[in-house]
């Protein structure tokens, strides 16, 4: 049910094989991989100067039935799409709102997270695509940001399709009705790259890529020398569970088969700070209003502390205005994944 009340999205956790002895501060590095982090532009309208993953709304030309007559041309059928893609049931709920889609929204949401990392920093995921050098690149960046026709146009041209097979299925976000008119139903992707890739941020929506570790950018974050909108600072603890490149690759392909959930987070005020809590958290309601037809924010008359202690199931995020947010969690999540690390309880060293 998108249509007025939020728009459908796609993004990509680019995750790359760091190679070397990786240092920083007077530390050895946590993990043998790194991160690809956009940083928003400060002239944006949504979550300016924030640290995100690449991504964007997907757009009609995604789902065009154009996509079909190209795989097809590569060996790839409508039957052999949708049975390597088909998520298995219960299907979130951005994989079901596709009336209007030609092609199946399983591979028009890989097509979109692709089109937009491409759009954003000039890294393409392709099978047989090759530019015959920076400049044609760079040209196709700019035609494709322009125009998002052209990214179906550019593969005619330079031959190849869209890497879809390396996006695995990760975690699917709604924005909050508290945001009201800017929110994003949207699917998150993984993906793995054998090396560091250099790119271009666009220098329109973006102003800066960074490749970093996850423990790295979580400790800026607690310092506060930037900021992570809720869904990137959740996915990053989930990533505190892994060292291995090999190991986060291997775990990601195989959960990715399960399929994945769509959580949007409730916000509730407290007596001190503001709590988003998600499925799962005894303070989540039975009845979400995902359409946010209740204009009254949801209040309870007790300190965030307090509310925890008191709680026996947590899913939660505590916010207090600019001070990092707390994340705790101390149920299992459904479909195959980790629990996030409870960043709440980490001491700041020990990042």
């Amino acid at each position: 049910m998108s249509g007025q009340v939020w728009k459908e999205a796609a993004t990509l956790m680019l995750v790359g094989r760091a190679l070397g002895s990786c240092m920083w501060g007077s530390q050895r590095a946590s993990s043998d991989y790194k991160i690809l982090f956009l940083k928003r532009s400060s002239r944006s309208t949504f979550m300016p100067k924030a640290y995100v993953f690449p991504g964007g709304v997907v757009e009609k030309t995604d789902f065009s039935s154009e996509w079909l007559k190209l795989f097809k041309n590569h060996g790839h059928s409508e039957e052999d799409l949708k049975s390597y893609f088909h998520c298995p049931e219960p299907r979130p709920s951005f994989y079901k709102n596709n009336d209007t889609h030609v092609l199946m929204a399983e591979v028009g949401f890989r097509i979109g997270a692709i089109r937009e990392t491409f759009e954003e920093c000039g890294l393409l995921l392709a099978k047989n695509c090759k530019f015959e050098s920076v400049k044609s690149q760079d040209h196709w960046q700019k035609a494709v940001h322009k125009n998002d026709t052209q990214f179906l146009q550019m593969f005619l041209e330079l031959g190849g399709c869209p890497d879809i097979w390396s996006l695995n299925q990760w975690q699917g976000w709604l924005t909050p009705t508290t945001f009201e008119s800017r929110r994003f139903d949207t699917a998150f992707y993984i993906a793995f790259v054998d090396s560091i890739p250099t790119g271009r941020a666009d220098n329109i929506e973006i102003s800066h890529m960074q490749w970093i570790e996850p423990r790295a950018i979580l400790r800026d974050y607690m310092n506060q020398k930037l900021w992570l909108p809720p869904p990137q600072l959740y996915e990053l603890g989930r990533l505190l569970n892994f060292i291995s490149f090999e190991k986060l690759k291997s775990f990601s392909e195989d959960r990715g088969r399960i399929g994945m959930d769509r959580w949007m987070p409730v916000i509730i005020n407290s007596d001190q700070h503001v709590i988003s809590v998600l499925p799962g958290d005894d303070l989540y309601p039975e009845e979400p209003d995902f359409l946010g037809q209740n204009k009254e924010r949801l209040r309870i008359d007790m300190s965030t502390e307090e509310s925890r202690t008191k709680s026996r199931k947590l899913h939660r995020l505590e916010m207090s205005g600019q001070s990092p947010s707390k994340l705790f969690m101390n149920i299992d999540p459904p479909f195959g994944h980790v629990r996030v690390a409870n960043l709440g309880e980490l001491i700041l060293s020990k990042l």
